[in-house]
C-alpha cells in the first residue's frame, strides 16, 4: 500500500523537525541561574574574593547598619544607599575605610574588605 510508507517517512520528518527545534530552542536559552557572575544584581551588594571581580561572588540583600562582610577584594553596590567598605579591626568604623560607594557603582580593587556601614540616602 501506498500509503504506509507515505505515513512512515511523514512521521520521521515530523520526528526530525520536533528534535532539531528542541535541539536549536535550547541553544539560544540563556537561564537565568547562568546570568553574569562579574555582575552584580539590582538592589544588592557583591563581593568578589578577587579583584577585578573573579573569583568566588557573594551576593547579600541590606538595610542601613554595619555588617562584618566576608572576605572581598572588589565589590559593587547596586542598592540604593551610600556604602562604605572596611577593613575592620574590631568592629564596625573601627580599622581602615577602604572606599565609599554610592548607588550602582563598582570597585575593582579597594584592599581587602571584611566589613560593611550602609547609609540611608
Amino acid at each position: 500500500m501506498v500509503e504506509e510508507p507515505l505515513m512512515s517517512m511523514f512521521r520521521k520528518s515530523l520526528t526530525t523537525v520536533a528534535l532539531a527545534s528542541a535541539l536549536l530552542g535550547s541553544a539560544f536559552v540563556t537561564p537565568a541561574a547562568a546570568a553574569d557572575p562579574n555582575t552584580c544584581p539590582k538592589g544588592k551588594v557583591c563581593g568578589w574574593s578577587g579583584k577585578n571581580r573573579t573569583g568566588t561572588r557573594t551576593v547579600l540583600s541590606v538595610t542601613p547598619g554595619c555588617l562584618p562582610f566576608k572576605t572581598a577584594k572588589s565589590v559593587s553596590n547596586q542598592t540604593s544607599y551610600r556604602i562604605e567598605f572596611w577593613s575592620i579591626t574590631t568592629g564596625c568604623g573601627e580599622g581602615k575605610r577602604l572606599v565609599t560607594q554610592q548607588p550602582g557603582t563598582y570597585s575593582d580593587n579597594p584592599g581587602t574588605v571584611t566589613g560593611i556601614e550602609i547609609y540611608k540616602k
